[in-house]
């Protein structure tokens, strides 16, 4: 009987094992063949114009010149070849990628969240009569949202496309008419020319007002909830800071040049010559490289504006 457990036990071990393998091979290739997101979406046109453009010059090299030219040709094929070895385009492409990445990934650990302050209201917030801590909680939350949304409709081109102008602000109820005219009509791009810190303001002016009418009777929670409201100004702040101070556009314009100069010396250089042992008219590692390179360029380029309409960005 003993025996026989351990061999049942042997044989469930190996099935499960089998289940979890064909499970990471499935995965793997549901990641490779998506669509949405994915590396082929990217830049499956480019590919298609370099092959293309890749396998003219290679008919040309072969059908269209002389004996001649053809190895005037080769010349300036190995003279190519050589020259793009020295580019250092895995350095460039490498730390400029990783800076990108970094500040995607920080913006979005930057943008505060409203539920914190919504939780502290409701627990401290609790004083007077009838509805009236529950309408200094809602307006509370209401101006933290207002504020967001007229922060970040500066950067995010969806959030933009859903508030065009404050009419619609006010008309979806999250903005009177009146607190309207006191913000302005925040159209100008300009950094410091925003005032989307005013319904913070006024959030903060009810809060000292609700303590001193005694809706909130706890003393240190009073400080709690004045320093989430500051805590979310300040997250608000450093958002608003990555997207008016971008990249230098001179790296950007370093590390894109780096890539099409390469690409476009290797159109000549990585041509198969008819001199060689093995001639070959696809460029099978050179479509490897393209994808790579190009791949991690393009990534750089989705998550360059983290609030745009590609479908990685938030």
């Amino acid at each position: 009987m003993t025996g026989a457990k351990k061999q049942s036990t042997m044989s469930n071990l190996r099935e499960s094992y089998k289940t979890r393998a064909t499970d990471m091979l499935m995965g793997e290739s549901r990641v490779m063949f998506r669509w949405r997101s994915s590396l082929w979406k990217l830049i499956w046109k480019e590919l298609v114009a370099y092959t293309v453009t890749f396998l003219l010059i290679s008919m040309v090299y072969r059908l269209a010149l002389s004996d001649i030219q053809r190895k005037s040709m080769n010349a300036i094929i190995l003279w190519f070849r050589e020259k793009s070895t020295g580019l250092p385009l895995t350095f460039l492409l490498g730390f400029y990628v990783s800076l990108v990445v970094r500040r995607w990934w920080e913006q979005y650990c930057k943008l505060p969240w409203p539920d914190s302050i919504a939780i502290f209201l409701r627990g401290l917030v609790t004083g007077g009569q009838g509805d009236q801590a529950r309408m200094v909680r809602r307006t509370i939350v209401r101006y933290c949202l207002l504020s967001y949304i007229l922060c970040i409709r500066r950067l995010s081109v969806r959030l933009r496309k859903r508030f065009p102008t404050m009419r619609e602000l006010v008309r979806t109820g999250i903005l009177r008419a009146d607190e309207a005219l006191r913000i302005g009509e925040e159209d100008s791009d300009a950094m410091y020319e925003s005032n989307w810190w005013m319904p913070l303001k006024w959030a903060t002016e009810i809060m000292g007002k609700a303590q001193k009418e005694e809706l909130i009777k706890s003393p240190p929670g009073y400080a709690g909830i004045m320093g989430k409201l500051s805590h979310f100004r300040s997250s608000l702040g450093d958002v608003a800071t990555y997207g008016h101070i971008p990249v230098p556009l001179v790296y950007t314009q370093v590390v894109t040049l780096a890539v099409y100069v390469y690409f476009a010396v290797s159109l000549v250089g990585e041509q198969w010559t008819m001199d060689e042992e093995v001639d070959l008219y696809y460029p099978i590692f050179m479509t490897v490289k393209f994808l790579f390179y190009f791949g991690w360029l393009r990534v750089a380029e989705t998550l360059y504006n983290p609030f745009g309409e590609d479908d990685d960005d938030f």
